[in-house]
């Protein structure tokens, strides 16, 4: 007698089942799924009432048999209430009409809601304060859009010059109320910006309008403290300043390859870092990175063409974090982002990158020009971040680029923003004196003009202004359009009237060129005389919103409304890295512009 244990290992293997049993155990289930489908479907259809089963139903409720799907439909198919029939719909009455009386429903039930439960003001105070802090965290963080650039007026402007006794101004910054300007003497020097006519009680005239700023603080070169185990100072021109969004410090960078931290209050110096191998050129601190226990970020440009980050956590904690490489010319100009992210632009490598520290990734987009283009980008010179995914570029061709982080090549390119210059005469160029060999050299004289390049930009996070700088005399205004995808003209800074624009025209991404009259916005170019309202080149500019205080209940003072911008702009004779152009009729210092809200036309 045989047994599993006495049988062959051989024979006690268990044999698989063939593969028609499985085959059709498969059709088996696909034939049951089938079944439970339709029995699904039918019962579906039991659900919605339909007057041709009405014999069927009854039949079966002869039989005794139970019907599921008929006690659902009886349940579904009950008859409105009068309310519903009401809420639906009358006779003779319109579209606009009915809403009219569903909203009046609505308050209806709103106030009887009122008075039988009672208005609860703490929670109503508690959903206010909520949604204005996250209003707050949305516009930091970029994700809020606000239009205002058509609600402010900027060509009724009005402009304040304030200078010192220095040099060629490279550099300004804003915490406000404070303006912090810097030279190529090596000067830093601390300005206190007077408050608004609308909130100093004037009365709207040109003296109470134009106060100029008052100066705090001046610092020159090595500031000699005998106490201190370490000089600090700057021994060459600074070139760049930054401000920390809290208030407590300002950095500068120098050609002397010095990177200065500053206490805002005093202008004390605390720290010199001297981490970079040629001069700095580009400073720029995150806007959300002051946070408890977190410090201040501060990114760090240089001509050695790396960028460098910082924290600032406190007097005793000012460290260098780490150096980023990318890079294959100067660094110029930087942007930040937000924490841990920023825009950089690296001159004649003509490449802008998208930083992202804590991700380790880098974004690199070319800012080539197009083969149709009349002037050919060189270098690109100055970049302004417009939070969370959209920058832009000027460049040495007079050229301004909006880019997307999405796309690799710019959404929209003005050509020459600011115009042209026409080249001197042959008289003052040429050392020949017969009049006969400069009529020839007339004759044969190919010179076009020439662009005016972009020297500075920058952009108010979270709105639709962006304003641009060049050494024609004006700022310009430029409108984000509500897609953000192009940048319309809006004219100059206190220029007074709208008819001073003169473009030569705008490109989009894919470099197909439209005459500036095609535009909805823009008016047909007229050449004529602007107002020279800054006089030098514009080297840095700086922008803030005006915001009216509220003092709450409590004693405690708010920002409100937006009511009007205030502009601070950096000028001088020479360019900030540069002596190849020079006005000689220029100021050394810098120009404050308010400009106010828009009047309503009645």
């Amino acid at each position: 007698m045989s047994s599993f244990f006495t049988t062959p290992a051989s024979q006690r293997k268990r044999k698989r089942p063939s593969e028609s049993a499985g085959k059709v155990a498969r059709k088996r289930r696909e034939v049951d799924k089938h079944e439970l489908r339709n029995e699904g479907d039918q019962r579906s259809r039991r659900r919605q009432p339909n007057p041709r089963d009405a014999d069927a139903d009854t039949n079966a409720d002869r039989d005794g048999d139970e019907s599921i799907s008929g006690s659902e439909s009886e349940e579904e198919v009950a008859p409105e209430s009068d309310d519903e029939s009401v809420a639906t719909s009358e006779e003779g009455e319109t579209a606009a009409e009915r809403r009219v009386r569903l909203a009046q429903r609505y308050l209806d039930n709103i106030r009887q809601e009122v008075d039988e439960v009672g208005f609860d003001a703490e929670d109503l105070d508690r959903d206010l304060i909520a949604q204005r802090l996250k209003e707050d965290v949305d516009e930091a963080k970029g994700r809020q859009h606000r239009l205002i650039a058509s609600n402010l007026d900027f060509a009724n402007a009005t402009h304040t010059v304030f200078r010192a006794d220095t040099n060629t101004t490279t550099g300004v910054a804003v915490c406000r109320p404070y303006v912090y300007t810097v030279s190529k003497d090596k000067t830093l020097i601390k300005w206190q910006l007077q408050p608004p006519p609308s909130q100093s009680g004037g009365k709207g005239t040109t003296a109470s309008r134009r106060r100029r700023p008052k100066q705090l603080a001046y610092v020159r070169g090595i500031r000699v403290r005998a106490s201190a185990s370490q000089q600090h100072g700057h021994t060459g021109a600074i070139l760049a300043v930054a401000a920390s969004p809290d208030g407590k410090y300002v950095a500068t960078g120098g050609a002397d390859k010095k990177l200065i931290i500053w206490s805002a209050e005093d202008l004390r110096p605390l720290k010199t870092f001297t981490t970079h191998r040629d001069g700095v050129t580009a400073l720029a601190f995150a806007p959300d990175s002051s946070q408890s226990g977190f410090g201040a970020q501060l990114f760090s440009g240089s001509m050695d063409r790396s960028l460098k980050t910082y924290s600032l956590a406190g007097e005793d904690s000012l460290a260098y974090v780490e150096t980023l490489f990318g890079h294959q010319d100067h660094v110029v100009d930087v942007s930040a982002i937000a924490a841990d992210q920023c825009v950089t632009v690296g001159a004649r490598d003509r490449k802008a990158l998208w930083w992202k520290v804590v991700d380790e990734s880098l974004t690199k987009f070319l800012g080539d020009s197009s083969k149709h283009d009349t002037y050919q980008t060189g270098s690109l010179d100055c970049v302004a971040a417009l939070p969370p995914n959209h920058f832009v570029t000027g460049s040495d061709s007079g050229a301004i680029s909006l880019w997307s982080v999405h796309r690799k090549k710019p959404l929209f390119t003005i050509q020459t923003a600011h115009g042209v210059d026409e080249p001197p005469p042959l008289e003052e160029v040429t050392s020949e004196t017969d009049p006969k060999v400069i009529e020839r050299l007339k004759q044969a004289d190919k010179r076009r003009p020439i662009a005016r390049a972009i020297t500075a930009l920058a952009a108010l996070p979270g709105t639709d202004v962006v304003l641009s700088g060049s050494w024609e005399g004006c700022l310009r205004v430029w409108k984000l359009s509500d897609d953000k995808r192009t940048l319309l003209p809006l004219g100059a800074v206190g220029s007074g009237a709208d008819s001073d624009i003169a473009l030569n025209g705008y490109t989009n991404g894919d470099g197909e060129g439209e005459s500036t009259s095609a535009s909805p916005t823009a008016p047909t170019p007229v050449e004529t005389k602007k107002p020279e309202t800054v006089r030098g080149i514009v080297n840095s500019i700086a922008v803030f919103e005006r915001r009216k205080e509220i003092t709450s209940e409590f004693g405690g003072k708010k920002e409100g409304e937006c009511q009007g911008l205030c502009i601070v702009a950096g000028t001088g004779k020479e360019m900030r890295l540069g002596r190849w152009m020079k006005l000689p009729h220029g100021k050394n210092g810098a120009v404050l512009f308010e400009v106010p809200l828009r009047q309503e036309t009645k």
